[in-house]
């Protein structure tokens, strides 16, 4: 899959924050195919299986907290300017089928989402609102895509930070979580929101890039989507 984007995005800082996720899962499998604490990838829940690209990630910049991913959040280093994310919502899986992986260490899932509330967004996305998308998540060869798949399906409402994948008619069908599936929610019913995939990155090994979470509710979220900078040049 080529990833587009829909503003220009910084080359020097894109170049090592968007690492394709196949080459990260990839050299964790490499490493033993674990990312989870020593629990293989075949036995661990759908979230360690997410996580396991984490402790080969190495980027120029990373989101240091979940709102730092907005869409409406802007990255700058003096050459231009990028962003984390593309459209954060809410939704569901509903249904899902065996992709082709962009690596033969991985499996990949394409899973259908309905997108319910459009969150925060580059451009106007309102009208992805109740329809569906294809989102495509690559897991590590060695974890059961079916196992996994239903664990996202069992988990009801969920908010995702996605990029959308191209080439693509408009508005994109075709969307990636960002930052190998971290940014992913689970919303329960008194509207809190919970981090699974971060979570298990930090519980595995604290140092890995991962995003904290100030945010613990779908209200905090759309309480923080007011356009902001964030300056990453080090100077």
């Amino acid at each position: 899959m080529r990833r587009t984007m829909l503003v220009p995005p910084v080359a020097a800082l894109l170049s090592a924050v968007l690492l394709p996720a196949a080459l990260l899962a990839g050299c964790a499998a490499d490493a033993g195919g674990t990312g989870t604490g020593g629990t293989g990838a075949s036995d661990a829940g759908f979230a360690e299986v997410l996580a396991i690209p984490a402790p080969t990630a190495d980027y120029a910049w990373y989101p240091e907290t979940v709102t730092d991913a907005l869409p409406s959040v802007r990255y700058v280093d003096g050459a231009g300017e990028a962003h984390a994310s593309e459209l954060t919502t809410t939704g569901r899986f509903m249904s899902w089928e065996p992709g082709e992986p962009d690596h033969p260490s991985l499996e990949m899932i394409d899973l259908t989402f309905e997108v319910d509330v459009v969150i925060d967004s580059l451009g106007d996305l309102t009208m992805l609102e109740g329809s569906t998308v294809t989102v495509h998540i690559g897991i590590d060869g060695s974890a059961d895509p079916d196992r996994v798949a239903e664990e996202l399906l069992a988990l009801d409402d969920v908010v995702l930070f996605l990029n959308h994948v191209g080439p693509e008619p408009w508005p994109p069908p075709e969307w990636e979580i960002v930052f190998d599936n971290a940014f992913l929610g689970d919303v329960h019913d008194d509207g809190t929101v919970t981090w699974p995939v971060a979570d298990a990155i930090a519980a595995n090994n604290p140092a890995d890039a991962h995003p904290e979470a100030d945010v613990t509710t779908l209200d905090d979220l759309r309480a923080a989507t007011e356009e902001r900078t964030i300056d990453v040049s080090g100077g």
